[in-house]
């Protein structure tokens, strides 16, 4: 393996790690929600720069951080009740992709990014997942 493939590699792995931690601190405190935002935002930086980098179990696995991170910084939140929407055509889900959220009036953004004629692609409140990931633009 090339010397700037491994740098990239131990980079990948470094961030992942972040991304971790980030996680796993989140259970106890809302207050690691900008150090697991520069986690992500150095994640996507990275995938960006060199996708080849990241391995299939990668990509998997910090979408499954992202959507725990997502979940247990909104359970620090106040509780509230939110209202369910039904699935519009086109949606296969009633939920988050990424965090299981259900659909409800919080999810009120579309992506522009991803969005096109035919599906506009909404944006989960919870962990900011749209179709990028599905797309390939952003890792997570």
């Amino acid at each position: 393996m090339p010397k700037t493939a491994t740098k990239h590699k131990v980079t990948v792995e470094e961030a992942m790690e972040d991304l971790r931690q980030a996680t796993i601190k989140s259970t106890g405190s809302p207050g690691v929600s900008a150090e697991a935002q520069r986690a992500v935002e150095q994640l996507n930086e990275l995938y960006t720069e060199n996708k080849e980098a990241f391995t299939a179990e990668d990509v998997r696995f910090a979408n499954v951080l992202r959507g725990m991170l997502g979940n247990r910084l909104a359970a620090h939140a106040p509780k509230a009740t939110h209202t369910k929407k039904a699935k519009r055509k086109g949606d296969k889900l009633d939920h988050c992709w990424r965090c299981k959220t259900p659909v409800d009036e919080r999810f009120c953004d579309n992506c522009p990014t991803c969005s096109e004629k035919a599906y506009q692609w909404r944006v989960c409140p919870v962990c900011n997942a749209c179709g990028c990931q599905r797309a390939g633009t952003v890792l997570i």
